[in-house]
This record gives structure tokens, sequence and C-alpha cells, in this order.
């Protein structure tokens, strides 16, 4: 039986398919985590666990308060 992925990977991949498809523009900087939190429905926590994600995947730049699309 698969496995889902842990919230923090959904809400990162969920962002990074936005980066890819334009929705966030490069040097654009993104919501804030606590609103990446409401949107997702998830705790801020996991929001910004998504977001340090997204720096290891080198799609985003900056602290993660702070992140831009790279």
């Amino acid at each position: 039986m698969p496995t889902r992925p842990p919230h923090c990977c959904r809400v990162a991949d969920d962002i990074e398919a936005k980066i890819r498809s334009g929705d966030h523009a490069p040097g654009q900087q993104l919501p804030p985590v606590s609103e990446i939190g409401e949107l997702d429905n998830v705790a801020r926590s996991i929001a910004y666990r998504a977001v340090k994600e997204l720096h290891e995947r080198n799609l985003v730049y900056g602290q993660p308060a702070l992140a831009k699309r790279g």
C-alpha cells in the first residue's frame, strides 16, 4: 500500500508546481508562511518546513519568512 508524502512535502510540491507553471515569477516574494498554512489548511510549522524544503530544492532563496522564487 503506497504511503502519502508528509504534509510539508505535499505543500512544497504544490508551491513548486506554481513556480514551474509561472504563477510565481522569478524574484516574486512567496506568500507569508502563515498564509501558505491557511491556503493549504496546514499548521504554520508545516508551511515553514515546506518553504525550507523549497530552499533545499534550490527553488527559492532568502530567509524562509522572506523567500523569493529564484
